[in-house]
């Protein structure tokens, strides 16, 4: 599983600390964010997979991760830490593009089985992406015509 590039971004260290905890008892070397301007820092550098936030982050929240990553090209899955038990908080999260929605107390399985299927959706959508990848139209040429290079 080293090859998942994971991010834990909260501005809560013990909760930060406990998902890094888990996730590298299960072989994951997860990287570490405690604010916006890391987590922005980090998508322009890493291709990432999956990133865990907290609901609100310093300088920001999920929304802003989201927007960031889609804006960068991205296609990391974003999965949202909160406390909060609001369903309406959660189906705003989920169609806005979250992949999922876990809520403190961290079951080590529960926060595994979410990693591997964010990261076997990651993979389907890098196979889509490529298959239905179309060439910029300047690199279409119209059969018969001859190129000017």
């Amino acid at each position: 599983m080293s090859w998942i590039k994971v991010l834990v971004a909260g501005s809560d260290a013990e909760k930060r600390g406990t998902l890094v905890n888990i996730l590298m008892e299960s072989g994951l070397e997860p990287m570490v964010a405690s604010d916006i301007e890391e987590v922005r820092n980090i998508l322009a550098q890493k291709q990432l997979h999956v990133i865990f936030c907290e609901h609100n982050l310093s300088g920001g929240g999920f929304r802003e991760i989201l927007r960031m990553a889609r804006q960068m090209g991205s296609l990391v899955e974003v999965v949202v830490s909160s406390m909060l038990g609001e369903l309406d908080e959660y189906l705003d999260a989920m169609k806005l593009g979250v992949f999922d929605f876990v809520a403190p107390p961290y079951r080590g399985a529960d926060i595994i089985s979410i990693v591997d299927n964010a990261c076997q959706h990651y993979r389907l959508r890098r196979k889509n992406e490529a298959f239905f990848y179309v060439p910029p139209a300047a690199q279409i040429l119209p059969t018969g015509s001859k190129s000017i290079a």
